[in-house]
């Protein structure tokens, strides 16, 4: 049997980002503050994917075409990301189903493939405790299109550019003549944050992007993108801003990227804080299976045991729900990275790509 491709550079600080955009993306779902703090969180996995995946089939030659036994490495590369991200998902549809949850049992084919994303853009809304699924979805998608696309497309910033161009048009296209919302459930929607991240992973080692590796251009590209939301929201554009906070943000989550790409590595014992940073940006995938499914349970545990409408609206409220459902999230994170996600990781190392 050959022995398995040495897997690409692990990078601690992108462990940190993973962790502080969960804690975004949860804080924002939970909480629904006014200011779309859950958008910055998925933002920057998008921008993660686009970067992680175009390295793999880049150092890996697993794109249709490339020299050699190029099937049998795509085969690969297709299978990998099958035993990582199917079964924990498919165990969290099942704990969806036990609830049950109404759309689950309504539409389970699509989410079984899964093409969630296809099914809440045909409805033009979200459901109870499966919303977030639109976002696997899409990246299900993303890992079986990419390497036909990379296949063609040279490996050129100005090309991965005009795809992220494309997005930005796709959502202008269906958002303005179509009259759609949900634009940016769909994976042409998302081509921008996806593309960017592989344009980042193609320049990260220029001594430009490595002179941009600075907090205080993530600080000032965040804070565009913040003033971009206040302006439109302020004037009731809302759906201006819909169809462009993706092509602004991937700037700010790229450029979070690479800060944290090009930060020094040190031990763990060195900076406690950073430690648990990486051990929840380990667990993040878990995190977020189960995010949307606690509140549920949580609500229909209040509403039983407090009659009282003044007491279960404090309950309710979203300093109690954070502070209560976020130990127990990361437990069950911990529990599925424990016994279902590390080793799967571990057998999924064992496939060699040559």
């Amino acid at each position: 049997m050959p022995s398995a491709a040495p897997p690409l550079a692990y990078r601690p600080g992108l462990d940190a980002v993973r962790s502080v955009a969960i804690l975004l993306v949860v804080v924002g779902h939970w909480a629904l503050p006014r200011f779309p703090i859950s958008l910055m969180g998925s933002m920057t996995f998008f921008v993660l994917s686009g970067y992680f995946i175009s390295g793999i089939v880049w150092k890996q030659e697993v794109y249709v075409g490339a020299p050699g036994r190029w099937q049998r490495r795509l085969g690969v590369f297709y299978l990998r990301r099958m035993v990582r991200t199917l079964p924990p998902y498919y165990l969290s549809l099942a704990l969806g189903f036990a609830l049950p949850l109404v759309t689950l049992h309504e539409y389970p084919g699509w989410f079984l493939v899964p093409v969630s994303n296809l099914l809440f853009f045909r409805m033009q809304h979200w459901a109870e405790g499966v919303g977030h699924y639109w976002t696997l979805s899409v990246d299900e998608q993303f890992y079986v299109l990419w390497p036909v696309l990379l296949a063609v497309l040279p490996k050129r910033v100005r090309w991965l550019g005009l795809v992220a161009g494309c997005g930005l048009v796709f959502r202008l296209v269906v958002g303005l003549w179509l009259k759609k919302g949900l634009t940016f459930a769909l994976l042409p929607g998302c081509l921008d944050l996806l593309a960017v991240g592989a344009i980042l992973r193609h320049v990260e080692q220029q001594p430009v992007v490595r002179q941009l590796a600075r907090l205080h251009w993530v600080a000032l590209g965040w804070a565009v993108w913040a003033a971009l939301w206040a302006v439109l929201n302020a004037m009731g554009e809302y759906q201006a801003w819909e169809l462009i906070y993706a092509t602004v943000g991937s700037i700010p989550a790229a450029l979070t990227m690479n800060w944290a790409i090009h930060q020094p590595t040190r031990p763990p014992a060195e900076n406690r804080l950073l430690a648990a940073m990486r051990w929840v940006g380990q667990r993040s995938y878990g995190c977020y299976l189960y995010h949307l499914l606690l509140p549920v349970v949580y609500q229909r545990f209040i509403f039983r045991i407090f009659p009282a409408a003044e007491t279960r609206q404090f309950w309710l409220s979203p300093l109690p729900t954070v502070l209560l459902l976020l130990p127990v999230l990361l437990l069950l994170a911990a529990a599925s990275w424990r016994w279902l996600e590390a080793p799967l990781n571990r057998w999924k190392n064992r496939l060699a790509y040559e």
